[in-house]
């Protein structure tokens, strides 16, 4: 009897090794990449879209943005738009993607992952590299302090936005001040529940006021990095190269500057690396939470790229 349950540990052990084999094949060896052709008509670089930066179908913008890297590059240029922030941090698995516009929260776990770089750094209005978050309160019965917020309903993005969620836990953490978070989808969610009463507060970025007449800034939470252009490190300096070129001179025509304005209203770009994105890092370390905690599937992708061990 003891021998046959050895047996059917044995079988168990090596059908779950199998399993694991044909996961690590489907998640690597099926998308693994000549890096040598990367760029050809067979074998296009990969540009990825967060749902963040996805230009709308109508806007035509993806369709400019590729014709243009592909005449400044000189190489094939496939756009991707991902379906979930999950969804496109894991298209950097086994080199699935060589590039993309992805959210900050996105890049975080990207970096840990998959060891991607920041070549460039977006830029909104007049060249403008950062923003900062802010908690808005309505001008004509908000509070006077953030202490007035205790115990109120306060609205939130996320829990996965950095400006929306992030920064302002912290910041009503380190104040001592208690609330009741309700949460949105989005930003504007969010603030249309504040236009309308829901919520006494709602915790976004700052220039968001400007287009809500009848609110107004509470507190600033702190000052956030605009969101990279990543790349896969394996990715051959001279693509790389050739690819930022191709997006740094992508708003020098109005056609240009219409195209980047259809994602998420950047205007331009500048180059960058991770030390732009370090004290973020070692804020959100530094108070006990973690960048997987930034993005749903955020655990999950890490859970998968774990070494697999048999039973």
């Amino acid at each position: 009897m003891f021998e046959n349950k050895r047996a059917v540990r044995r079988r168990a052990v090596y059908k779950s090794a199998v399993v694991g084999m044909l996961v690590a094949l489907v998640w690597g060896g099926c998308s693994r990449r000549d890096e040598a052709t990367v760029g050809t008509p067979a074998n296009p670089l990969v540009v990825v879209f967060s749902p963040a930066h996805a230009p709308s179908a109508s806007s035509g913008a993806l369709a400019f943005i590729k014709k243009h890297l592909e005449t400044a590059s000189g190489m094939s240029v496939d756009l991707r738009a991902a379906e979930s922030p999950a969804a496109a941090i894991k298209q950097f698995s086994a080199g699935r993607a060589d590039a993309g516009i992805v959210t900050l929260e996105e890049y975080l776990v990207a970096r840990e992952e998959y060891g991607v770089r920041a070549e460039l750094q977006v830029l909104r209005g007049d060249k403008l590299a950062e923003y900062e978050g802010a908690i808005l309160i309505r001008s004509a019965d908000g509070p006077g302090s953030a202490a007035e917020l205790a115990g109120r309903k306060v609205g939130f993005v996320g829990p996965y936005s950095v400006s929306g969620f992030t920064l302002p836990a912290i910041y009503l953490k380190k104040a001592g001040v208690p609330v009741a978070s309700d949460f949105s989808p989005s930003h504007e969610a969010n603030l249309k529940k504040l236009v309308n009463g829901e919520v006494y507060a709602a915790a976004t970025y700052a220039r968001q006021v400007s287009r809500y007449p009848g609110l107004r800034i509470l507190a600033f939470t702190g000052k956030v990095p605009n969101e990279p252009v990543i790349v896969r490190r394996s990715l051959s300096p001279e693509k790389r190269k050739a690819l930022a070129s191709a997006l740094l001179t992508l708003g020098g025509t109005p056609e240009g500057l219409r195209a980047l304005g259809a994602v998420a209203d950047i205007t331009g770009f500048r180059p960058a690396d991770q030390t732009a994105y370090k004290p973020l890092h070692d804020l959100i370390l530094s108070e006990g939470k973690s960048v997987y905690d930034l993005i749903p599937g955020g655990w999950e992708i890490y859970r998968l790229n774990q070494p697999y061990y048999p039973d």
